[in-house]
């Protein structure tokens, strides 16, 4: 049973984690594509936003990863680790988090009437 369990977990992780680096991938091709059709501007909120978005909801996947392996370790330095890179995990999401507030803020002073969304190549 014991066997059985840590199979499960370790699939469920390693699945956990596959769904967040892709979420980081096509995040990151989202951003590149509108960062050169805005003529490689480094001021360009929507490619800052897009990745900020993506590595928020990327970190939530990565966390959740680490949820199931605290249940398969055994040893106090690894218990340790796990527990130092789900800190700095929720820490990051809590930082994106807030980005992504401001650059809504921001988005909705310039455009009152309409969604910051709108402007996107994708909506």
């Amino acid at each position: 049973m014991d066997r059985i369990l840590e199979t499960l977990v370790t699939i469920t992780a390693y699945s956990m984690e596959f769904v967040g680096v892709a979420i980081i991938i096509i995040s990151g091709i989202r951003a590149s594509i509108y960062f050169i059709k805005g003529g490689l501007k480094f001021h360009n909120r929507l490619v800052s936003l897009t990745l900020a978005e993506g590595m928020n909801m990327s970190l939530g996947f990565l966390l959740a990863a680490e949820i199931p392996l605290s249940i398969i370790t055994k040893t106090i330095p690894n218990l340790i680790v796990l527990a130092g890179i789900a800190a700095l995990r929720v820490g990051l999401t809590f930082v994106l988090h807030w980005e992504i507030g401001e650059y809504e803020k921001v988005a909705d002073r310039e455009n009152p009437r309409g969604s910051h969304y709108e402007n996107r190549p994708d909506a």
